[in-house]
């Protein structure tokens, strides 16, 4: 153990308390002992600081709470916000659209197109040539998908003549059924070679034409009982050919009925329309 120092005495020759000698000790640079193992005083300073700063950890933890909570709120009120307001508008924009289908009512199907969807007017052409046992007949599918059958006239006609064969009646019955299924114009076009006529009923190829094309119209409409203002009819006589009329077998090219179901709809009437008085 360590002994008193002597020069710790008070005047008169007490000892002075070791509390009281420590800090002079201590400024002086002398280690200070407790009696014991240990530092006296370091210890216990250097243990005082854990307080300080535990309490200093503690308040910037519950600034950090404080922060976080204050953060959370805002998020919950602000998203309660934006669903109110989304509750408030979507009733508006549901009855805006009602009142835009109230005041544009949706367009009805038309009826008369549906027939056409459910048909394939060049196939059926085809079938109906084949059913029929016509030759000299040309089928076609045009550039604006309008389809064309030729017939060449002496099929249809004896020469001079604007009465119809019985043998190709069959064939426009079959025809006629094609057509009625479709909601489409038709075009029916007569042609002749380049020989004159002139007769009372014929003054030239024009009205032969025209005639011609004309019985093959009306036939088209009494079998198939199909609106008449569909039809538009005309007669080129012999300019339009499709062969030079060199001989007899280019003529009979030349002599022919075009029937074209044409893709327009109502130009038939427009026409009629455009030329009443």
């Amino acid at each position: 153990m360590l002994k008193p120092n002597m020069n710790d005495a008070a005047p008169g020759g007490r000892p002075i308390p070791a509390k009281a000698v420590a800090p002079a000790r201590r400024a002086a640079g002398e280690r200070v002992f407790d009696g014991g193992d240990g530092l006296l005083e370091e210890d216990t300073v250097r243990a005082n600081w854990a307080v300080p700063w535990s309490d200093l950890m503690m308040t910037m933890f519950v600034l950090f709470a404080a922060l976080l909570a204050a953060q959370t709120f805002h998020g919950r009120a602000q998203e309660k916000q934006q669903r109110a307001h989304a509750a408030q508008v979507q009733p508006q924009m549901v009855e805006r659209e009602r009142t835009v289908e109230q005041q544009v009512p949706a367009p009805m199907p038309d009826q008369a197109l549906e027939p056409a969807t459910r048909i394939d007017v060049l196939a059926r052409s085809h079938e109906a040539v084949r059913e029929s046992n016509l030759k000299d007949v040309e089928i076609a599918l045009l550039d604006d998908q309008s389809v064309k059958l030729s017939v060449q006239g002496p099929m249809f006609f004896a020469p001079g003549k604007a009465d119809l064969r019985p043998e190709v009646m069959k064939f426009l019955d079959r025809l006629s059924q094609i057509i009625r299924q479709t909601p489409y114009d038709i075009h029916i076009v007569g042609h002749t070679d380049d020989r004159a006529i002139n007769t009372s009923m014929f003054p030239s190829n024009w009205e032969l034409s025209l005639v011609r094309a004309s019985r093959v119209a009306r036939y088209l409409i009494d079998a198939g009982g199909i609106d008449p203002s569909r039809f538009v009819v005309s007669g080129r006589g012999e300019y339009a050919p499709v062969s030079a009329n060199s001989d007899e077998q280019a003529r009979a090219l030349n002599r022919r009925v075009e029937i074209i179901i044409t893709r327009d709809i109502g130009k038939g009437q427009e026409a009629r329309g455009a030329i009443r008085p």
